[in-house]
């Protein structure tokens, strides 16, 4: 007789401990929808994101972002103003692009979107690999690549975080603008995405809950003993998921045995040794309860609604990714401090009665819509400069943690020709892009404009795993690096 299981299958061990399986071929019947030397010392790899582009509608204005000067002693316009005080530390990137099916005479080129702008610009930014209609992104992206590579024995192979906190439009829903993370799911398969956290509370407790104070014998005593004393469930289950396994067809073990895979990591991470402070090695201040969401926007704007204390999230992600580098529990993270396109009512950073994406299609009477939009980048860039800052000020080694850390912040799009509308200036193109990346990592000699006039943001990503120990020519479909970050 065929085996048969249902939809709500669970494994049971001792104890009536369960576990629901994941939706496997088999349930549809087939219909199925440090201190020391510079050695060692481990890297760190940092992706930020902002979901807006550098110029508006109709604005001859390209950008108010980009550096008149070329190389060291950059000048600072006013989206990047806020990055006076660690200016030495960043190189601003100008002159990149991401290519369109208009480019090509109709075909998405390699590393290239289609000519719709929202969603199809986040592939090939993120993971260097066309756009494509059935998914949001179609590869692994830099953060997950570079974590399989330098996690080592880290409590939390990579951290990924997002500031805000809905989407704040009763219209639609984000669609794949809230993440910016894939994983790889095997050769010849779609990447599967990593969901954020969005709770700053929920980020610290799974952080720090089990921090040891120094020279705590009694709590470091309790620590060991709690974790002596954890038996792994799936260890209980060996012999009945064994027994499953081999009842499957190939699909469905693999499905099985993923899932599996991540409840041992989800156990690995429970039962890891919780840091001890040290000099440098805190536990962060609590930061209570997560600030009240606030409503979505409907027809009529309304100041009140679209914001949940973004400010004050973004802060302690900020903190929390800090004190989780120099504790050694990650040397990954990814901060999306706002979605692709996004709705983050943006009033109270710029003054102006809109969200984050509208601004870039009207600005204030008399004002440029440029130079609107460039305040709500400077927004971004405060806490980019602050989380740079905290690294920078922490001791390592003969330096700095940042030196030994590559930071990279994207935006969704540049300014420029939107070959859906027609416009020859418009929010939605990937013309006349620019990033950042920060730190001295690999080699890097940040504090300088470097025009890479024709590369593609991913050159700039491949420039950043370089930096963070990767021997890599290429994300994705791009390939080559920006050689003068190093020089």
């Amino acid at each position: 007789m065929a085996l048969k299981l249902g939809r709500r299958a669970l494994l049971r061990g001792i104890g009536g401990v369960a576990i629901a399986l994941p939706a496997l071929e088999i349930m549809f019947d087939g219909k199925g929808a440090h201190a020391g030397p510079p050695g060692a010392i481990p890297k760190r790899y940092i992706v930020c994101f902002n979901g807006q582009s550098l110029g508006g509608d109709d604005d001859p204005l390209i950008n108010d972002y980009v550096p008149n000067t070329v190389g060291a002693n950059y000048d600072l316009k006013s989206a990047l103003a806020p990055l006076a005080a660690v200016q030495g530390d960043v190189s601003v990137v100008s002159g990149l692009k991401i290519p369109t099916a208009f480019d090509n005479g109709g075909a998405i080129p390699a590393g290239g979107r289609s000519d719709d702008f929202h969603i199809n610009s986040l592939s090939p930014l993120f993971s260097g690999m066309r756009s494509d209609p059935a998914q949001t992104v179609m590869g692994a992206t830099s953060d997950q690549l570079v974590a399989d590579a330098i996690a080592g024995s880290t409590t939390f192979k990579s951290l990924v975080f997002r500031v805000q906190a809905a989407w704040y439009l009763s219209v639609s829903a984000p669609y794949g603008r809230d993440i910016i993370s894939y994983k790889s799911a095997g050769a010849g398969k779609k990447p599967t995405p990593i969901p954020a956290t969005v709770s700053p509370k929920q980020a610290f407790d799974s952080l720090f809950s089990s921090f040891v104070p120094p020279d705590n014998t009694g709590a470091q005593k309790a620590a060991e003993l709690e974790l002596r004393q954890r038996k792994s469930v799936l260890d209980l289950l060996d012999k009945r998921t064994g027994r499953l396994l081999t009842r499957l067809g190939a699909a469905d073990r693999l499905r099985l045995q993923a899932h599996l895979d991540e409840i041992r990591d989800l156990e690995r991470r429970i039962g890891a040794i919780p840091p001890v402070a040290s000099a440098t090695c805190l536990k962060p201040g609590d930061p209570g309860a997560d600030p009240a969401l606030g409503g979505n926007q409907g027809s009529t704007f309304d100041q009140n609604l679209g914001y949940s204390g973004e400010d004050q999230r973004a802060k302690v992600f900020c903190d929390l990714i800090h004190m989780a580098i120099v504790c050694d529990l990650t040397r990954v993270a990814s901060l999306q401090l706002t979605m692709a396109q996004s709705h983050l009512n943006m009033f109270g950073a710029t003054g102006q009665a809109s969200d984050l994406h509208e601004i870039g299609h009207h600005g204030l009477p008399g004002k440029d819509v440029t130079l609107q939009m460039s305040k709500a980048i400077a927004w971004h860039m405060k806490h980019f400069a602050y989380l740079i800052g905290k690294l920078k000020g922490t001791a390592e080694g003969a330096g700095n943690l940042l030196d030994n850390t590559v930071a990279v912040m994207l935006h969704e799009g540049g300014h420029g020709f939107d070959p859906a509308s027609g416009k020859q200036w418009s929010s939605h193109s990937t013309e006349n892009m620019a990033c950042l990346i920060a730190g001295r990592a690999g080699g890097l000699k940040p504090g300088k404009h470097v025009v890479a006039t024709g590369k593609h943001p991913a050159n700039v990503l491949v420039s950043a795993m370089n930096a963070a120990g990767l021997a890599t020519s290429a994300l994705g479909e791009v390939n080559g690096n920006v050689p003068e970050l190093f020089t």
